[in-house]
């Protein structure tokens, strides 16, 4: 069951989901945006609210595979209160597209954006933002699983459970960056 959550080591399952939700969402904006401007109002109404169905969708399997990442990271440790802060960023962020999709559901109707709707989006937008910013913290600054793995041969790398296991990517308590394993190489400051 973990590894349905988390993934793998080296193919966690929470960063494809981000990337397909912010990609619904994204295009769900542009949408809002591009009616509002009266670009295809009317195909940009019905485009944008299929387009946040389908990151409302995406947000359960999204925030599950993040908090099975979060709960097993150190408590009081800089990684957790920055996961902590991303956390909070994107349940935000998805309450207000979930707002938005309800302020857009009679310009579905009705054949046109609504402004609400185009205000709520691009708040959601902005947090959706700064939450991403947080979350690529996470893996680039704090190694969260990621596995640095240079030697490792292409035919290992590509397939899932061969590269290690998932305690090799998380930070020991206390520790401000990642746990490196043995067979893990980490650059000298």
């Amino acid at each position: 069951m973990r590894n349905l959550l988390q993934g793998f080591p080296g193919k966690p399952s929470h960063p494809p989901l981000t990337d397909a939700s912010i990609g619904t969402y994204a295009v769900a904006v542009v949408m809002l945006v591009a009616g509002a401007l009266d670009l295809e109002e009317e195909q940009m109404a019905h485009g944008s609210l299929i387009a946040l169905s389908f990151g409302l969708l995406l947000a359960a399997p999204t925030a599950l595979t993040g908090l099975a990442d979060w709960v097993r990271l150190p408590k009081g440790a800089p990684v957790r209160r920055v996961a902590t802060v991303h956390l909070i960023a994107m349940v935000a962020a998805t309450v207000l597209f979930a707002a938005t999709w309800v302020a857009q559901l009679d310009g579905y109707r009705d054949d046109q954006v609504e402004t609400l709707a185009v205000v709520l989006g691009a708040a959601a937008m902005g947090l959706l933002t700064a939450g991403g910013f947080l979350g690529g913290a996470l893996a680039y600054v704090y190694g969260v699983r990621v596995l640095k793995q240079p030697d490792t041969p292409m035919a290992d790398a590509l397939v899932p459970g061969r590269t290690g296991d998932n305690e090799d990517v998380l930070p020991e308590p206390g520790a401000n960056g990642p746990h490196r394993s043995a067979r893990s190489t980490t650059r000298g400051r």
